[in-house]
């Protein structure tokens, strides 16, 4: 697993690729958002069009991931799901609980309005 991140604006966007399998390669991606909530940083992107593999450590990640963002007062939104994880997301009932967005402009709109 890999990522990469962009700052655009107020937003940091987390561009992931590869297979989210365990809690050892996701820990990187969660340094950093620690670290930029630190910082006052309080949106994100994750940009998931990269993923390869879906399982429960990916969804668990996204959970987490969520849960010490809002905890700080910010947001997160997925964009780019592939389509794996977009059926984990409904059978799992949790479609509701991410804000998603088609594409990463779609997803930056959203966070300029909040």
């Amino acid at each position: 697993m890999q990522f990469k991140t962009q700052q655009v604006d107020d937003v940091t966007v987390l561009m992931i690729e590869g297979k989210l399998l365990s809690e050892q390669e996701t820990s990187g991606i969660k340094n950093q958002i620690l670290q930029g909530l630190e910082h006052n940083q309080r949106k994100y992107i994750f940009d998931l069009k990269g993923i390869e593999f879906v399982n429960s450590a990916c969804l668990n990640f996204l959970v987490s991931s969520k849960g010490i963002v809002s905890s700080k007062g910010g947001h997160m939104v997925l964009c780019n799901l592939p389509d794996q994880l977009k059926k984990l997301l409904v059978v799992t009932k949790l479609e509701t609980f991410f804000s998603t967005a088609a594409k990463t402009g779609d997803a930056l709109e959203m966070l300029r309005s909040v």
